[in-house]
């Protein structure tokens, strides 16, 4: 169901603090919602509302780590508690980690990795798509997947895995709201690169998950100077945000914010359907 009119409504946003969750906040803002901003990182967090806040928006900001089921039920309390029924949940909050399959001593960097690109947006959905069913109100929930959950790159195991659920999940429940007749819109967000701080994603990893990591690839070094590259040459958050609201307004599933790589998907596709193995370049060229 389309939201046309967001003044007045509700916004939970789930990494909100940085990146292309606060910038999603910056724009349900803008479209006179209430704001209800969570984050791991308490400081960036506490300085993301103030921010907003100095622009006149109603805002509430709740620490929250994804992982944990009973903090994202007191997400959703508080947030009833103060502004009513939620109307939009963004599942945002993720982390980029890889490391190779073949690697034996990394379990907990994948653990730690689906845990929250995963069963955090799955814990989200869980949590508040029973209330907006029951308030009945036009609702929308948009979950932060990637092309990764489109496409598998090499060497990204567990960030493929998540965003692979994701996407599944995203679906499934799309098709039972509208089976169901209930006024909750769904849309899955797959981006490629965005100019934000996933590079950094380990700046919130617990020290025993950081341990099993093998070290990063020099900066100078080739790996490390592509990948550096390659974030901060992605598209705007704001590009991301406008395309998020679009969505919401006007009921759209699929969020793909890269035109250059829809060949890919459509190429992936044939390569099922054909019967080709997959190829290295992971169905992007």
């Amino acid at each position: 169901m389309a939201m046309e009119d967001l003044a007045g409504k509700t916004a939970v946003i789930t990494g909100a603090a940085s990146g292309i969750g606060f910038e999603l906040a910056k724009q349900f803002g803008a479209q006179g919602m209430n704001l209800v901003l969570a984050d791991v990182e308490a400081a960036v967090l506490e300085t993301a509302a103030a921010t907003l806040i100095a622009d006149g928006y109603d805002v509430l900001s709740f620490v929250l780590d994804v992982r944990n089921h009973d903090e994202i039920v007191a997400l959703e309390a508080a947030a009833k508690e103060r502004f009513g029924n939620v109307h939009i949940l963004c599942n945002n909050a993720g982390v980029g980690a890889g490391g190779p399959i073949a690697d034996p001593t990394n379990l907990e960097a994948w653990r730690w990795t689906i845990d929250i690109d995963l069963w955090g947006v799955i814990y989200g959905c869980k949590v508040f798509l029973p209330a907006m069913i029951e308030h009945g109100e036009p609702c929308h929930i948009v979950n932060t997947a990637s092309m990764a959950g489109l496409a598998s790159a090499p060497f990204m195991g567990p960030y493929n895995i998540a965003k692979y659920g994701v996407v599944a999940l995203s679906e499934t429940m799309s098709k039972e709201m509208q089976l169901s007749q209930h006024a909750v819109g769904v849309s899955v967000l797959c981006p490629a690169f965005v100019a934000t701080g996933i590079a950094e994603s380990d700046r919130n990893m617990p020290q025993e998950v950081r341990d099993q990591l093998p070290p990063p690839p020099p900066t100078d070094s080739p790996m490390g100077v592509m990948m550096k590259e390659l974030v901060a040459n992605g598209i705007s958050t704001e590009v991301v945000g406008t395309a998020v609201v679009d969505a919401v307004i006007n009921n759209k599933f699929w969020i793909l914010t890269h035109d250059e790589t829809k060949p890919g998907v459509i190429q992936r596709a044939e390569q099922i359907v054909d019967g080709i193995n997959p190829d290295p370049s992971f169905g992007m060229t």
